[in-house]
């Protein structure tokens, strides 16, 4: 199946967002965010925020043959000499404020931590739509931020989900550190979620 990858628009942000509730279905992602209307437009408000911000490159893989966004991600561009921010936002109502304080604050400082100063590409976040997933959109989309570092001589960072460790694995990246959490609400009942942490390192040979 074929895919453009284009730049992301705000006209594709609510699409975005259902695509991202589609896609994770993990224990943290349904432990943090209630699927309720608040949640939503927190998402697509701080997506709208973080569209134009320095250094971020959002993206969409569109379906060449039906014109649907099968996916997006988003990139942050190398920062050499500035060490990964670890503040927290405001989350939205009806939220699991502690679980996401916890965990984001835990990965946040896991990234700060093992990057420290080094200039590096960070995925961020990538999703792709159920529908698509395992046709090659999600591959077309980290490829670019890949390209992208090599041409630098960059390193490559993520978090990851240890379902998509083989994917991430066969991309060059190498676990760097996980954190173990024990996830028990109202949502999801008493279940531990596993975050890696992953790095991918300078391609000097493409330089």
């Amino acid at each position: 199946m074929a895919f453009a990858l284009l730049p992301l628009q705000e006209s594709d942000i609510p699409r975005c967002v259902t695509i991202y509730f589609a896609a994770f279905q993990n224990p943290h992602s349904l432990g943090c965010w209630p699927r309720t209307p608040s949640v939503r437009a927190w998402w697509e408000k701080m997506i709208n925020d973080e569209l134009h911000a320095p250094g971020a490159r959002w993206l969409k893989a569109v379906s060449v043959e039906s014109g649907s966004i099968a996916g997006f991600i988003k990139w942050q561009e190398s920062k050499p000499g500035v060490v990964p921010d670890a503040d927290l936002p405001e989350w939205p109502q009806g939220a699991d404020s502690s679980l996401c304080n916890e965990t984001f604050g835990a990965w946040a400082r896991a990234h700060r931590d093992l990057m420290g100063s080094r200039g590096h590409w960070y995925l961020e976040i990538v999703a792709t739509d159920p529908d698509f997933q395992g046709k090659g959109a999600g591959s077309l989309m980290m490829q670019w931020g890949l390209d992208q570092a090599d041409a630098q001589c960059q390193e490559a960072f993520l978090e990851a989900s240890p379902d998509a460790v083989s994917l991430y694995e066969r991309a060059g990246f190498r676990e760097a550190g996980r954190v173990d959490t024990f996830i028990d609400n109202e949502r999801v009942k008493g279940v531990w979620y596993r975050n890696m942490f992953m790095i991918r390192s300078a391609n000097r040979e493409k330089v």
